[in-house]
């Protein structure tokens, strides 16, 4: 558990960050520690991240007449 909750996370994102805590831990091999998690899940998965990756998106065709508009447009360049 960490020791201190900050009054700006819900408890949502308090046991998201736990979770991705838990994740970045068994993959690192040791305990990451909550500050380091909560940065990584604040980078990659917090409000803000989810902002600007929909401000950078680019809307993509779906289906299979997607993917070959995709893969022509790839063989074009």
């Amino acid at each position: 558990m960490m020791p201190h909750a900050p009054s700006t996370l819900s408890e949502s994102e308090i046991a998201q960050i736990e979770q991705h805590k838990y994740f970045l831990s068994e993959k690192a091999g040791y305990d990451v520690g909550w500050e380091h998690a909560e940065q990584d899940w604040r980078e990659h998965f917090g409000p803000q991240a989810a902002t600007a990756e929909s401000a950078t998106a680019t809307v993509r065709p779906k289906g299979l007449g997607g993917f070959f508009k995709r893969l022509i447009s790839r063989a074009a360049v």
